[in-house]
């Protein structure tokens, strides 16, 4: 049985300096630039409140994970840079089921815990080696691997696909 380290090539994924996995003892630190992403509910780790803050620091160091995929909103291949779903699930200490994502519009959509597990979906910051701004999706775009999993390119994925992602709720 291939490590699931070892799979990441194969489905068109990379990741460079990978750290150890957080423990859940161990306390966040605060973020030091400006906050892209709040986590609350379900999760065990936190730095204040019961919600995890994070900045763009804070993200890449739990990656940096890369995707190179087709998407339906860009032309050809791209390659994305951010981190994969389920590292975030596990630096946090995710115990719920499902996240309530919700963008800056507010648009809100539900994705299933286990979906992050079975694939790597990545949080991308970067597109092409250029960080997203909100003009380009940014600053957090859920990236589905459509081209390594042809069968997740459906509407019901392509709601998933959430950009500008500003908050999640874990339940």
């Amino acid at each position: 049985m291939l490590h699931r380290r070892a799979l990441l090539p194969i489905l068109g994924l990379t990741t460079v300096g990978v750290p150890a996995l957080a423990m859940a003892d161990v306390p966040l630190r605060p973020p030091v630039g400006d906050v892209l992403l709040t986590v609350s509910g379900a999760i065990t780790v936190t730095n204040g409140d019961g919600v995890a803050r994070l900045d763009r620091a804070q993200l890449m160091a739990w990656g940096p994970a890369q995707l190179r995929t087709t998407t339906p909103w860009t032309d050809g291949f791209v390659t994305f840079a951010g981190v994969l779903g389920v590292r975030l699930l596990t630096e946090l200490g995710c115990t719920g089921s499902r996240l309530r994502c919700t963008a800056l519009n507010d648009y809100s959509v539900d994705i299933p815990v286990d979906e992050l597990r079975n694939y790597p979906v990545l949080f991308a910051l970067s597109q092409d080696g250029n960080e997203l701004s909100l003009r380009d999706r940014g600053p957090i775009w859920v990236v589905y691997p459509w081209s390594q999993h042809p069968t997740l390119d459906d509407r019901l994925h392509r709601q998933r696909s959430i950009w500008q992602l500003t908050s999640i709720v874990v339940g």
